[in-house]
């Protein structure tokens, strides 16, 4: 078996639409492994068979118009979730749909560099990027994905950190601030990180792990069907799956055509074989889509007022990361939003830089990484230990854009007397904004402490200790004064292995 140091090393951008690998070369150089068709990313769809096998790529794309219910997209955003992909024997976690992505994507690589696939042990090394915004679950589903595609797993990497190290800016004693904005297929990041000669520190990032190009696929879609009007029920694109299926693979393509063309025709043909031909023009798409444009802005502006409370008050750089961002409005709002920013500019290879930049830090070649927690971690507390009856709220003990590593501390207290146990439950923000309240958040793990004096008073201390390590997993050690003790790692939920199918084999 292959050692680590033997195997290549890989970066890989599992994207929500799209996966690129990459390697860096004798020469130094980031350089994309393209995949048996030649390409640069390779789509992340996979097409079911009834066979049981399971086919990846443009030929899964292809099958949406003949059988959209056997094809999965978009699978990055479920995979911190309960979503799973009913199939005979039982069902598919996310986690096993985007290791299918993976082993494609990875044995067309090692194809391309000349390197068989192990008969035993991993395929490769690898650093895998992950948005920004990705919490603990959905972290641990990645590394979930990577292992079951046959992956070693170097390390997991921010996507906007893996595009400012691949972006050629260089680093400055004082610090060089760059804000990444990365509009990608299915996410949005925004970041802003210092870069200096020999690090790159993270200062603050948020984003919507919802939010990304599949969006704007979709308004595209439906500004098609408000032109298209009334028409009858064998002609209506609604009434018929594929007929939508092929309709959103039509939009999309408008959608790049209409980064570099003022107007682009579609032609729908309806099942009954008519043909409509409607010419989408970019201004009517820019208006239908502004608001999700919006949001975007409203996240950076959010996160430049994060930034300036942690001292940094001047961006000199602002970087445009993501197939998305090509759209020209995008630098255009960004401009009449922030007038004061540097004017923005599209990182090269948009769509590929941020493997590129994973493929660096395989290769041990980039800058150092300061990152923070996009989240907030904290646990359930009685809001009075001496009225338990007004109910409880989540005190937080690390709070977002913390940098990484960190640890904190809390204590929490008995509420009645001769009390030999406590529940212990934490939380993961939902987003960068924190409240009190138990319901806005994410249950990430709950535990019994048990062992606590059968004699002890009400208001008797639990130590709680929180670690959150640079790749994303929490853990806490609850002790108390008589030694009773709580080790807790944080776990992904929904591990109902029971009813969790075979990975099906991938057809060639």
């Amino acid at each position: 078996m292959t050692t680590r140091a033997d195997r290549p090393r890989l970066g890989i951008d599992l994207g929500t639409t799209a996966t690129c690998v990459c390697v860096v070369d004798n020469t130094g150089e980031a350089r994309v492994l393209t995949n048996r068709e030649g390409r640069t990313t390779t789509p992340s769809a996979v097409y079911l068979d009834a066979d049981g096998t399971a086919a990846v790529g443009e030929f899964a794309l292809d099958q949406r118009a003949q059988e959209p219910g056997r094809v999965i997209t978009e699978i990055k955003r479920e995979i911190g979730g309960d979503y799973t992909v009913a199939v005979p024997g039982g069902h598919l976690r996310p986690e096993q749909i985007s290791a299918l992505i993976l082993r494609q994507a990875v044995e067309d690589a090692l194809e391309t560099l000349g390197t068989e696939v192990p008969a035993d042990g991993p395929l490769a090394s690898a650093v895998v990027t992950v948005p920004a915004y990705f919490g603990t679950a959905e972290r641990a589903r990645t590394r979930e994905a990577a292992r079951i595609a046959g992956l070693d797993v170097i390390d997991l990497v921010n996507e906007p950190t893996a595009a400012a190290l691949a972006s050629g800016l260089r680093g400055t004693p004082a610090g060089r601030a760059v804000l990444v904005y990365d509009l990608g297929g299915g996410t949005f990041d925004v970041t802003v990180v210092l870069m200096f000669p020999d690090e790159v520190r993270v200062v603050a990032t948020g984003g919507d792990a919802r939010l990304g190009g599949a969006d704007w696929d979709r308004v595209l879609v439906d500004l098609v069907l408000d032109q298209l009007g009334d028409v009858s029920d064998e002609e209506d694109p609604r009434t018929s799956p594929r007929l939508m299926a092929a309709l959103l693979g039509q939009a999309q393509s408008v959608k790049v055509a209409l980064s570099t063309s003022t107007e682009q025709m579609l032609t729908l043909r309806t099942t009954q074989g008519r043909v409509h031909r409607m010419v989408i023009s970019r201004s009517d798409y820019e208006k239908a889509t502004s608001d999700l444009l919006d949001r975007t802005i409203d996240f950076t502006a959010d996160l430049i007022e994060q930034a300036r409370a942690a001292g940094v008050t001047t961006i000199d750089d602002v970087l445009l990361v993501g197939g998305m961002s090509r759209t020209p409005a995008v630098a255009r709002r960004l401009d009449e939003a922030f007038p004061r920013l540097p004017a923005p500019r599209l990182a090269a290879d948009a769509e590929l830089v941020v493997a590129k930049g994973a493929a660096q830090v395989a290769a041990g070649e980039s800058r150092k990484v300061v990152d923070v927690t996009s989240k907030g971690y904290g646990v359930l507390i009685t809001r009075d230990t001496a009225h338990p009856s007004l109910g409880s709220a989540v005190h937080w003990i690390i709070a977002p854009n913390t940098p990484l590593p960190t640890n904190g501390r809390h204590t929490l207290c008995t509420v009645r007397d001769r009390q030999t146990t406590m529940r212990i439950a934490v939380y993961e923000s939902m987003t960068d904004v924190l409240s009190d309240e138990e319901a806005d958040h994410l249950r990430l793990d709950e535990r019994t402490m048990e062992g606590l004096p059968r004699d002890g008073r009400r208001g008797d201390p639990v130590e709680l200790d929180f670690s959150l390590g640079a790749d994303g997993v929490l853990r806490i050690d609850a002790h108390a004064a008589n030694g009773a003790r709580l080790e807790i790692e944080t776990q992904v939920r929904g591990r109902d292995t029971d009813t969790v199918a075979p990975l099906p084999g991938l057809r060639r």
